[in-house]
């Protein structure tokens, strides 16, 4: 057998004993989990249907998009939680991209509150809440690209992104903040069951 074949050989075998020890490490993982806190890696993606429900993970902090407190108040600052809620508080969680008319350019609406996802006006901390969807207000169309992740920006200024503010707790505030390509301000949308 000639060297390279045989190098060849012995490779796939390495990678494939990497792919098997994987699986079973992620299998183990998961057993005995009863509540889910982090989306699989199968189930989190940058992909988006139009209309369609879904929640917002931040991968780099492991935590989902929510209006803080599961508010339906116009106004109310959006925050991130770790885990997801059952009964009827678990739609605040949930999210639709509704179209603008402009390629990968959407309004956010929570489907508990039936809320848009909007700026804070006159806001130092530019904190973002949810509004009274507008079809008109230009301040809740929001640009959706792909770069490792979702990269949502206003769609009045591309400098800004969707941001957790400090990165530290469940429950903090979500915040426009310039761009510095930062895995934190990057999001996956996990299909809603």
């Amino acid at each position: 057998m000639k060297l390279n074949k045989r190098i060849a050989l012995v490779l796939a075998a390495a990678f494939s004993m990497v792919g098997v020890m994987g699986a079973g490490a992620g299998a183990a993982e998961q057993h005995g989990q009863q509540e889910q806190v982090r989306p699989q890696a199968r189930d989190a993606q940058t992909s988006i249907n139009a209309g369609e429900p879904y929640h917002l993970y931040n991968r780099s902090i492991h935590q989902f998009l929510f209006p803080r407190h599961w508010s339906t108040s116009e106004g109310h600052r959006l925050g991130m939680w770790n885990k997801h809620k059952t009964g009827s508080q678990r739609f605040q969680e949930q999210w639709k991209f509704l179209r603008t008319g402009y390629r990968d350019v959407f309004r956010i609406k929570n489907v508990g509150s039936g809320l848009c996802m909007a700026p804070k006006e006159d806001d130092s901390r530019r904190r973002v809440v949810q509004k009274e969807c507008d079809r008109g207000d230009r301040a809740q169309w929001w640009s959706v690209r792909k770069d490792e992740g979702l990269r949502i920006s206003p769609f009045n200024d591309s400098n800004m992104v969707l941001s957790p503010y400090r990165n530290l707790h469940r429950g903090g505030s979500i915040v426009l903040y310039k761009d510095v390509d930062s895995l934190s301000q990057r999001w996956n949308t996990v299909s809603v069951d």
